[in-house]
C-alpha cells in the first residue's frame, strides 16, 4: 500500500544542503542556506511553498485514484 504521507523538504540549489530553521521561526524569519548562506526568503514563503507542493502532490495522487475506477 501506498504512503499516505506527503513529505516536503526544501535543498540548496546552490550546494544541496537540506534547508532548516529553528522551531521557534515565525512568518517574517529570514532563511539561508547554513553551509553557504544562500538566501531563500522567508519562513512565510517556504511555508507557502510548501503547501503548494502538497496541494499539488494531493491533486495528482486524487487524479491517479480516479483513473483506476
Amino acid at each position: 500500500m501506498a504512503s499516505d504521507k506527503v513529505t516536503v523538504s526544501f535543498s540548496c540549489k546552490g550546494c544541496g544542503t537540506r534547508l532548516s530553521w529553528l522551531d521557534d521561526a515565525i512568518d517574517s524569519t529570514k532563511i539561508s542556506c547554513s553551509n553557504c548562506g544562500k538566501y531563500f526568503g522567508t519562513y512565510l514563503d517556504l511555508r507557502n511553498a510548501a503547501m503548494d507542493a502538497t496541494k499539488a502532490e494531493i491533486e495528482s495522487r486524487m487524479e491517479d485514484i480516479l483513473k483506476r475506477r
